[in-house]
């Protein structure tokens, strides 16, 4: 088979899909290497769904972080969700040479809903900034998982609930902004020098 391969085949929730095997199927333009977004995300008898190259687990974990943030309600999502894109390229977004993601950059975006757990699958990142949006919810646990994260910005939200301790395994961070929410309690200890300031 050649050319890439359709995105309404992520309609095709129950399927079984195999295209592992042909040489000349690509993404979307020429030389790309990449699934439809849909099937990635949608049919898990795709043959390609576990391969990281084809269907990139973090493209997935940012569908499900914009859906949980109202991404269809955002001022400005340009790239986001596309088919076919890489999340490389989704607005707001930056990668490292390695496809990984380093930075979310996403204050005063019109942001609603609230910060979804696949956050917690971005282990590379070093900077989120969800600052002057109107999140709900709590912070969730799994920011524990970003043992890369030296900045983490989410002043002026509405965001309640507690300060998880998971914050604390955060040996590299260094910026911790929360003011501006509902969230009470107290910053849990940090556990290395790296962190000089949060409020």
């Amino acid at each position: 088979l050649t050319g890439s391969i359709p995105s309404v085949l992520g309609a095709l929730v129950s399927a079984a899909i195999r295209v592992h095997g042909n040489d000349m199927i690509r993404g979307k333009n020429k030389n790309d290497m990449i699934a439809p977004l849909s099937l990635c995300s949608n049919v898990p008898e795709f043959d390609l769904f576990n391969d990281t190259t084809w269907c990139p687990p973090e493209r997935n974990a940012l569908r499900a972080f914009y859906n949980e943030a109202k991404g269809e309600e955002w001022i400005n999502a340009t790239g986001w969700v596309d088919e076919f894109n890489s999340h490389c390229e989704w607005r707001g977004v930056e990668c490292n040479n390695a496809g990984k993601i380093v930075t979310l950059l996403l204050n005063n975006s019109g942001l609603s809903g609230k910060i979804s757990d696949s956050i917690g699958n971005l282990t590379s990142l070093e900077t989120i900034d969800l600052r002057d949006n109107n999140l709900k919810g709590s912070i969730t646990r799994r920011i524990g998982n970003l043992l890369n994260l030296s900045s983490f910005l989410v002043s002026y939200n509405e965001i309640t609930g507690v300060i998880p301790d998971e914050v604390a395994d955060l040996s590299k961070l260094k910026l911790f902004h929360g003011h501006g929410n509902r969230l009470h309690g107290t910053v849990p200890p940090l556990s290395m020098k790296g962190q000089t300031k949060s409020s």
